[in-house]
């Protein structure tokens, strides 16, 4: 066993034999667990995170926690029902208690079900409190609506050779660098697609190393398109912007660029995401103005603009895209320490967006800044 610098630690499973106690369960009583290892098993088998209770046989606030906040019978219930409650003698498993560093008693530990510490409390804790630190840890352990939501629509469109949105939805998922199981989903299938993206990526320096510019630029720029946010995709660009500067191939490349570009601002358009459709008009006239596709995006545009019905369509998504910005802002913030300013963003997305994925995602961090800090300590086998 060694001990780590990283803020977190995890449960291990241990050869010990822990006492018993007689219990006699009924409805206002926890339903406490005595053995370390059955403990851990079932909390995995039952997807539920774990409440260890290290105390010793003398101590009184300890017999104190017993005789109030764990008769408490909302403390009961949400405890029975969706944890499992394990109780220790510090005294007498010495080793685990040294293991997690205990020092104090009571010390409450709440773990997710894969033993990873949540966070830990020592001395006695009232109900009202208890039960706060509980509805905590079953939100840090639980996958948001919008996260299951947003993973099947991610795996849909992975289906469906749709990786670019794919790619946008996973990485929204694993935003937060935390461990739910939700998200250890979401960054088994990115990597999936990244591995993917690396494979067409890989193909395409083999034809520029046979010495077929032209049909690596078109490997390229259709990796570009369909595994837009991967690291082969940043790859893949500069090497069309390496490419590009050979004269033989610079006609060529913008000719066709001009045509990908016009064919994604029609299938834009025929899909009603006229926002990207208004998007891509933009730069195919500013860029490629002097050609023909360029032209016929000023009028694909004009249709967009004439019609208050797409307007309305254009706008809701942009919409949209602010409520990201802020939420995206909000991280910014709270990265250099500036829990105030993250505040205000969150506010005003909510504010402004209000029933969005990207409100709810707010709602969830402002809980988070405006919750009390516990402690984390920091252990690995």
């Amino acid at each position: 066993m060694r001990f780590s610098t990283r803020q977190t630690i995890s449960l291990v499973f241990f050869p010990f034999s822990f006492f018993l106690f007689s219990l006699s369960l009924n409805a206002q009583e926890l339903q406490w667990r005595y053995e370390y290892n059955s403990a851990r098993r079932e909390a995995v088998q039952k997807n539920r995170p774990l409440i260890l209770d290290f105390g010793t046989e003398y101590c009184h606030w300890c017999r104190r926690l017993d005789l109030t906040t764990f008769r408490d019978p909302a403390i009961v219930r949400v405890i029975n029902e969706q944890f499992i409650a394990l109780k220790i003698d510090a005294e007498k498993e010495v080793q685990l208690a040294g293991a997690l560093r205990i020092q104090n008693y009571p010390t409450l530990v709440l773990a997710a079900p894969d033993g990873k510490i949540l966070s830990t409390f020592e001395g006695y804790l009232d109900a009202v409190r208890l039960h706060d630190y509980l509805q905590r840890a079953l939100v840090a352990v639980s996958n948001p609506e919008w996260m299951q939501r947003d993973y099947q629509e991610a795996a849909k469109a992975a289906t469906g050779s749709d990786y670019a949105r794919a790619v946008v939805l996973l990485k929204s998922i694993c935003e937060d660098g935390k461990d739910r199981p939700i998200q250890g989903k979401a960054r088994q299938l990115l990597q999936e697609v990244e591995q993917h993206a690396a494979g067409r990526l890989a193909h395409a320096k083999q034809l520029v190393d046979k010495g077929q510019s032209v049909e690596a630029i078109d490997a390229l720029t259709e990796l570009l398109r369909q595994f837009a946010g991967t690291q082969a995709a940043a790859a893949s660009g500069e090497m069309l912007t390496a490419l590009a500067a050979r004269p033989e191939i610079k006609a060529h490349q913008r000719s066709r660029r001009a045509r990908e570009l016009l064919a994604q601002a029609r299938e834009d358009y025929r899909t009603q995401q006229f926002l990207c459709c208004l998007d891509r008009c933009e730069l195919l006239a500013s860029s490629y103005g002097d050609l023909s596709e360029g032209a016929e995006a000023v009028q694909l545009a004009a249709e967009i603009k004439s019609n208050p019905e797409r307007m309305r369509q254009a706008c809701e998504t942009l919409s949209d895209r602010l409520g990201g910005l802020y939420f995206a802002r909000a991280g910014t913030w709270r990265k250099k320490g500036q829990q105030e300013q993250a505040v205000q963003c969150l506010e005003r997305g909510l504010q402004s967006f209000p029933g969005t994925r990207q409100a709810e995602a707010a709602q969830v961090r402002l809980s988070q800044i405006q919750g009390r800090p516990t402690r984390h300590a920091d252990f690995k086998k």
